[in-house]
């Protein structure tokens, strides 16, 4: 019988019986993964507003992008943070300012189990078919990319004759001026792995994490009147600039920052309200799942067992999909234990690392060298010791989003309602994780790509719950969600303060008198602002 077959429209037809060759799959569904070659913009369904990722990657106020700083860019993180969504909103923003596009090739690796079998020649047949009869019909003096998502599915290390992304990926830069490469994976790790196997040089590629939503995605989605221009909180001047917080530690002037501080506040004051209000309603849904449901949920309460559920399992399919890339992991189920017991304790307290090798049956270096490293690979969980103490016998559990801390400890939101010291745990969770994101942001303007690190630090007047250091200068930081914290936390943050000769500290509180001025300034250098404004500045 013969063999011939042709392609039309970018799916072949066969003229030959069934085989279990797979390797057209892919380029035989090329229009349906890319559709706006047919429609332009009208083929995109998007949310309504972008998250804050999009606005540094494809910086839509000026000219080119974070995609083409470099030939390839891995985008990184959990599944449900909004990857592939990035990535549409990216293609969608380049047509819509003017871009064919036909410059746009999405392969989409776990769309299809069948994309995965013999990955590496399906990739390089879509890339000919797509230059041969999409990109050869446009002029070509201009960028165009290949986005290729879920490349982790598709790494093969235990199969040496097939290759994993990395080559094919090495091929589609060489000798083609214009071209840009982006990939999607659950890990920074498994981008780096397979670039340094074909030998990538780390200054021909950038890794960008993806973390789930923060406050200021979800507030802003709930109400996108205060993204405009005179009520949108930028955290950018507190970054870099005369009155920024790496000024205010240079100088050891802190009024300029207050001032700035301040002038943020009143450009939101009329809607402290509303703003104030929906804080609750974020630390009980996290990041994940408000984002991830069809329209913006207003309250927890809109929320089901389910949606709880779905997170908690996403969650426990990528420790048993994404970890056995991990070599020194043996155990993957003591990694979801890890998420558990992080998830009942709520931050109130650090484990011994001695309580833990008991606990698991492991040793130290197993849970310090393995389990928590990977668990901040996948961006699920960070562990952070005390400040100061090269051998610290204890480790601080950190979830990276509360909705899994929800999700983990009690299946749905209803036991955080009327139990204000549970709220105020996972305020102390959520002020954790955009506090490594606000430190990640002030490295980024000094262009540095260290990843952050957030401890904590034990006086004699009590705990400070988080310690961070720009240019090796430590800045203090005390969450008094709680009224009745606020003394011990400016007692604690005090004497960190007069041990380290830190030029400044803050104190982030629930509430606020009212009539009184917001931003605070206690003694010389502290200086108290309120939760949820510091949520939206980070």
């Amino acid at each position: 019988m013969s063999r011939n077959n042709h392609y039309e429209e970018g799916r072949e037809t066969v003229n030959k019986p069934m085989s279990i060759d797979a390797g057209d799959a892919l380029v035989r569904a090329l229009r349906d993964h890319n559709p706006w070659w047919e429609h332009g913009t009208e083929a995109f369904s998007l949310p309504a507003r972008q998250k804050s990722d999009f606005y540094h990657l494809a910086r839509p106020d000026a000219s080119g992008s974070q995609f083409e700083d470099q030939p390839l860019l891995g985008l990184v993180g959990r599944r449900g943070v909004g990857k592939t969504t990035l990535l549409h909103q990216f293609i969608h923003h380049r047509i819509e300012t003017g871009d064919n596009p036909e410059r746009f090739l999405y392969l989409p690796f776990d769309a299809d189990p069948l994309y995965q079998l013999q990955s590496d020649e399906q990739l390089r047949r879509a890339v000919r078919y797509y230059e041969s009869r999409v990109l050869g019909r446009i002029e070509a003096d201009h960028p165009h990319f290949i986005l290729l998502d879920d490349v982790h599915q598709i790494e093969h290390s235990n199969k040496p004759t097939i290759d994993g992304w990395g080559s094919p990926a090495v091929e589609l830069l060489e000798d083609v001026p214009g071209r840009h490469v982006a990939v999607t994976a659950s890990a920074g790790i498994q981008a780096e792995r397979e670039l340094e196997s074909v030998a990538v040089s780390a200054e021909d590629y950038d890794v960008q994490p993806i973390l789930p939503e923060k406050f200021r995605d979800y507030l802003f989605t709930l109400y996108p009147d205060l993204e405009q221009e005179d009520t949108r909180v930028s955290p950018t001047s507190l970054r870099t600039g005369e009155n920024s917080l790496p000024a205010a530690l240079r100088s050891g002037e802190i009024a300029p920052l207050v001032a700035e501080l301040r002038q943020k506040y009143e450009n939101v004051a009329d809607a402290e309200r509303r703003i104030s209000s929906q804080v609750v309603d974020y630390l009980a849904m996290g990041g994940i799942i408000s984002y991830d449901r069809d329209g913006a949920a207003e309250s927890a309460a809109d929320l089901t067992p389910d949606d709880y559920a779905r997170l908690r399992g996403d969650v426990r399919n990528a420790l048993y999909q994404e970890v056995p890339g991990f070599e020194s992991i043996q155990t993957i189920a003591d990694l979801e234990r890890i998420c558990a017991l992080a998830a009942r304790n709520r931050g109130a307290e650090p484990f011994r690392y001695q309580d833990l090798v008991e606990l698991f049956d492991v040793d130290r270096r197993t849970i310090a060298d393995s389990y928590l490293p990977a668990l901040a690979e996948l961006y699920v969980l960070t562990g952070t010791t005390e400040y100061d103490n090269s051998r610290p016998r204890s480790v601080q559990l950190y979830l990276r989003d509360t909705g899994l801390v929800t999700a983990l400890a009690d299946g749905d939101a209803t036991p955080l309602q009327n139990d204000f010291a549970r709220e105020a745990e996972l305020a102390r969770i959520a002020a954790f994780d955009h506090t490594m994101r606000f430190v990640y942001g002030i490295r980024a303007e000094q262009g540095t790509d260290e990843a952050p690190t957030v401890q904590f630090w034990r006086g004699r007047n009590g705990t400070v719950d988080f310690v961070f250091e720009i240019a090796d200068t430590p800045v203090p930081v005390g969450v008094a969600y709680r009224s009745q914290d606020r003394e011990e936390a400016s007692a604690a943050i005090a004497e960190f303060q007069e041990t380290y000769e830190a030029p400044l500290g803050f104190v982030l509180v629930g509430d606020t008198a009212r009539g009184t001025n917001p931003i605070q300034r206690h003694g010389a250098n502290i200086i108290q602002l309120p939760y949820w404004l510091y949520l939206l500045l980070c």
